[in-house]
């Protein structure tokens, strides 16, 4: 007879996570299914086909749930088909069976697993639109980085209080039209939310519908986005340092060591062209006097390295913070980059009390750009120096980028702030 057992797939964690799957053992052979639900190690209970999630697992409820549909759609399966039918299939005919050919996991471009779900594949066989707030999680939780999860689930959770204020039992594909959108969009702005975070929620929600209609759960003809536009945020000033600030920042020296750990990792980004905190976290050793590294942001667009000089300025932190086979010792120092990121915005709130102007990463990243466009660097050796995704053909398949002028452009910038008295 078939047996199923549930495990983690520890050999591809993301952030942290494993996904945990399905593994069918029947007559010799084998064949794993994926949930598609991702969980801490830690977290998942072994020895338990409906109860494998510890509750103190984020969405824990939810997940539980994910993963027992799926076993016991396959239980189901076994148990109701005839025995000698099941004699004569192996394991993987019995995954194909029970949960269709859509759900054999297979790679995609976007980072997720690419199978339908075993509800979602009932409720498209039922003729019933999906819960699309449910999928919503499950969809924030399969992208790449653990800063948009975390962007992801906090709109979930407003996705959740709009159905209460609407006084919506669900939200389904089928409800998604221009009027909800629209209704949103309002609802979004009445109760307080800033036009980026508005920007954010319904980009948000446009990408996960999107991607429902790869995946067939609501028809491409009834799309609402055809009709329905995203208003743009409102251009407004760039929020940045200004030159005097960021050489009173250069100059400071914080009597406590996390302040000046903060202010140590601030410069090193600025030194870097505005890197950011990631960037900072991952980076290898310099090559040849040089930091050379993709751009975290772009590496599933592109691979293309950026290569920064490392200033005088930058090697004396290097030397202070240096790590073993990386350029620093932050990723050896926190065991995940969330903890390094909190860690390091907490300290520059610090700091800034003492200085008097608030600083932080992003501002640290858009004061590298803004001073360098103030001093009148070509707009080409800024997108560049930063990493920038290329918006021209020329640029992006032909043009060979010499990275002396980043050199020679950083020097400049290091040294104009230098010369700002106070």
């Amino acid at each position: 007879m078939a047996r199923l057992s549930l495990d983690i797939d520890t050999r591809s964690l993301n952030h942290g996570k494993a996904q945990v799957r399905v593994r069918i053992n029947h007559k010799g052979t084998s064949a794993y299914v994926g949930t598609g639900v991702y969980v801490e190690p830690e977290y998942f209970v072994s020895g338990s086909l409906y109860d494998c999630i510890h509750r103190k697992a984020q969405q824990a409820i939810e997940k539980r749930e994910r993963v027992t549909d799926t076993v016991r759609c396959l239980d189901e399966f076994i148990t109701n088909t005839e025995r000698r039918i099941l004699d004569g299939m192996t394991a993987k005919d019995i995954r194909e069976k029970a949960l269709g050919a859509k759900t054999t996991p297979a790679a995609s471009s976007d980072g997720s697993d690419g199978r339908m779900t075993v509800g979602a594949k009932r409720n498209a066989q039922s003729g019933r639109s999906t819960d699309f707030v449910a999928f919503f999680e499950m969809y924030g939780e399969s992208r790449r980085t653990a800063k948009t999860q975390e962007s992801y689930a906090y709109t979930a959770k407003v996705l959740r209080d709009y159905c209460d204020a609407r006084s919506l039992r669900s939200l389904t594909f089928d409800d998604i039209d221009y009027p909800r959108l629209v209704d949103f969009a309002r609802w979004l702005s009445e109760n307080g939310k800033g036009e980026a975070t508005r920007h954010m929620m319904e980009s948000y929600v446009r990408a996960a519908y999107k991607d429902g209609q790869k995946r067939r759960m609501v028809s491409r003809d009834r799309d609402p986005y055809f009709d329905y536009s995203i208003a743009p945020v409102p251009l407004k000033d760039i929020d940045c340092l200004t030159a005097k600030q960021m050489h009173a920042l250069m100059m400071c020296e914080p009597s406590q060591v996390g302040q000046q750990m903060g202010r140590d990792v601030a410069m090193m980004s600025f030194y870097l062209c505005g890197a950011n905190p990631i960037d900072l976290y991952e980076m290898r050793e310099p090559k040849h006097g040089d930091a050379v590294f993709v751009r975290h942001k772009i590496e599933h667009h592109y691979q293309r390295e950026l290569t920064i000089r490392v200033e005088p300025e930058l090697q004396a932190l290097v030397d202070r913070y240096k790590g073993d086979g990386m350029m620093l010792h932050f990723k050896a120092t926190y065991p995940n980059f969330d903890g390094f990121r909190h860690k390091i915005a907490h300290r520059l709130r610090e700091l800034s009390v003492d200085l008097g102007f608030d600083v932080s990463m992003p501002k640290i990243r858009r004061t590298w750009a803004t001073i360098a466009g103030e001093l009148e660097c070509p707009e080409n050796v800024i997108n560049h120096s930063m990493g920038h995704m290329d918006a021209t053909v020329n640029r992006k398949f032909y043009e060979r980028y010499d990275w002396s002028l980043t050199a020679k452009w950083n020097r400049k910038i290091i040294d104009y702030i230098k010369s700002q008295s106070e």
